[in-house]
């Protein structure tokens, strides 16, 4: 599976609706849906799980639109690098911008290749996932959607 920072992961890109990436990957093996507030329900996500090891998060903020996707395939690989199992060292071996955005300690850290908007959850570490994110406008704000095609 090929992340493509700011895009996707293979054909799956940011903007898709659950009807264009339902047409390429099929139904989702599982479907989760979280709301962050009680108190607000029309804000919330629709998390579809696919047994390949992808989740893609269509959120109420970005109409339903494919808005993050995590992996945590083993063959997650961002320029013919593998991600998910290697440890934190052996990333900044090769992208050596990587930084600790957060330590949640025994529960793992996130760092973050913030040029090419990837997260990497650590746990015990290693890599357990890689998480892709689309790009914004100077406000960080507003998404700015890839165009069509794989």
């Amino acid at each position: 599976m090929e992340i493509k920072p700011k895009i996707g992961i293979d054909c799956i890109q940011f903007g898709m609706t659950m009807d264009e990436v339902r047409s390429l990957w099929g139904q989702p093996e599982s479907i989760r849906y979280f709301t962050a507030l009680k108190d607000r329900p029309e804000d919330r996500s629709v998390i579809w799980e696919y047994t390949n090891g992808m989740e893609i998060d269509f959120s109420s903020e970005d109409n339903f639109l494919a808005s993050c996707i995590t992996s945590h395939s083993d063959k997650a690989e961002l320029n013919n690098n593998c991600i998910v199992g290697k440890t934190i060292a052996e990333l900044k071996a090769v992208y050596p911008n990587i930084v600790l955005d957060d330590d949640f300690e025994e529960n793992g850290q996130d760092y973050v290749l913030q040029e090419f908007e990837l997260s990497f959850w650590v746990s015990d570490g290693f890599v357990v996932n890689v998480t892709v994110f689309p790009e914004y406008d100077e406000s960080g704000n507003n998404i700015i959607w890839p165009g069509e095609g794989c």
